[in-house]
């Protein structure tokens, strides 16, 4: 079988918004007045591969299933579960929401790259806030 460049696995970067910033920010520095700077740290850290392991393959991801979040985004919303350091349905879960973007550009597919645009990192029970502006 031969190959193509339409089988070229795709190339992924990440782009951080600022309220995803904010809201990875204020879930730290909660930890780390709750649980200790060493348990921040480690999700913090956790945190970071989980994000790039995105990068390898963000396809077979759940569509976010906040309610408005596509209307809210205008786009079609993902997100991911992120269970702590311990990857254990215990703990402190985040959503992180994110959308997929074509290449912009001529390159051709094999070094063209995708992007994740990182929206928002809620907690477990926090939803969108209806006076929140889109990224």
């Amino acid at each position: 079988m031969r190959s193509t460049a339409e089988d070229a696995p795709r190339r992924y970067v990440v782009v951080d918004s600022d309220p995803y910033d904010s809201d990875r920010d204020t879930q730290y520095l909660h930890l780390n007045r709750t649980l200790g700077p060493v348990h921040a740290g480690r999700w913090l850290d956790d945190l970071e591969l989980a994000i790039n392991d995105l990068t390898e393959f963000p396809g077979p991801l759940s569509h976010a299933r906040d309610e408005d979040a596509a209307d809210f985004y205008g786009r079609e919303v993902r997100r991911m579960f992120y269970y702590g350091p311990t990857r254990k349905r215990i703990g402190t879960l985040v959503r992180v929401l994110f959308t997929v973007h074509p290449p912009v550009g001529d390159e051709p597919p094999e070094t063209a790259e995708w992007v994740l645009f990182l929206l928002r990192l809620l907690g477990g029970g926090q939803a969108l806030a209806p006076e929140e502006e889109p990224a």
